[in-house]
């Protein structure tokens, strides 16, 4: 499979140990859904030291991220887009919320915020060039409009985190990104279908607006229904049912689940 790396970062390779989730170490540009914009709540060295530091049993090895974007110079990418890293969600963990969703089908992109906590101009400008790249190359991201919660993502938006939400100045980077979708021309906008017609014959799958979010829907109700099961797998738990078999079944329900994803089912 191809390695995308965008030709405007800076490469600083991360350790190959840390790309891979639930056994799935990759996936394709068309499996893409969009991007999680962290906040590093530091410096960029710090970030990029923990980045670097080989992967143990201690959480603060494991996490891992695409692209830091610092408050001087160019972006770092780390891994390439088809990478699976663990920014959403640690491993081991196998929440619906964050692993499944965040880290299988996002690229996770960490903004250097210290000391003032917030993105200047410099961060702001490619923070913008990224997720138009994102938009360009990825079929699934492209024919959706700029939206919060649909393409566009902070980590608590996701789930419970230290990460801190809020910094992540949305509105003019919505801005930016839709304006590029309004300024197209009748005939761009023709063959800017005519490419995704073509994109959609190379991956085999139909991604017209309406297909996209029937495949969003059942994805949505499909996991919904598996946070039922845990719900009545707990309800068991306390009824003095056996913990280990009834988490041994959860298990599999989710190692199930990613299967799925990893298939491009949901």
């Amino acid at each position: 499979m191809t390695d995308t790396w965008l030709p405007f970062c800076v490469p600083e390779l991360g350790p190959p140990a840390k790309r891979g989730y639930g056994g799935v170490p990759t996936r394709s540009l068309a499996e893409i859904e969009g991007e999680v914009k962290h906040s590093m709540e530091g410096y960029v060295a710090g970030a990029i030291g923990r980045l670097m530091t080989p992967l143990t049993s201690d959480p603060y090895t494991q996490a891992s991220w695409h692209i830091s974007v610092p408050k001087i110079g160019k972006p770092r990418q780390h891994f390439a887009l088809e990478a699976i890293c663990w920014h959403a969600g640690l491993p081991g963990d196998r929440r619906f919320d964050t692993s499944l969703v965040g880290n299988l089908t996002l690229v996770g992109i960490e903004h250097e915020d210290y000391p003032d906590n917030k993105l200047n101009a410099n961060q702001l400008h490619w923070t913008v060039e990224i997720s138009r790249a994102i938009r360009a190359l990825c079929p699934r991201v492209a024919p959706r409009p700029p939206a919060l919660r649909v393409n566009l993502w902070e980590h608590r938006m996701l789930s419970a985190t230290s990460c801190p939400s809020g910094l992540i100045p949305w509105a003019p980077i919505i801005a930016a990104l839709k304006e590029d979708d309004m300024g197209m021309t009748p005939q761009q906008e023709t063959e800017f279908a005519a490419l995704k017609k073509q994109v959609a014959a190379l991956v085999g799958e139909d991604l017209t607006d309406d297909a996209l979010e029937a495949r969003l829907v059942a994805r949505d109700t499909y996991l919904a229904n598996a946070g039922i099961v845990i719900t009545k797998a707990m309800t068991l738990i306390q009824a003095g049912s056996s913990r280990v078999i009834v988490l041994n079944d959860i298990k599999a329900a989710c190692d199930r689940v990613i299967a799925d994803i990893g298939a491009g089912k949901y």
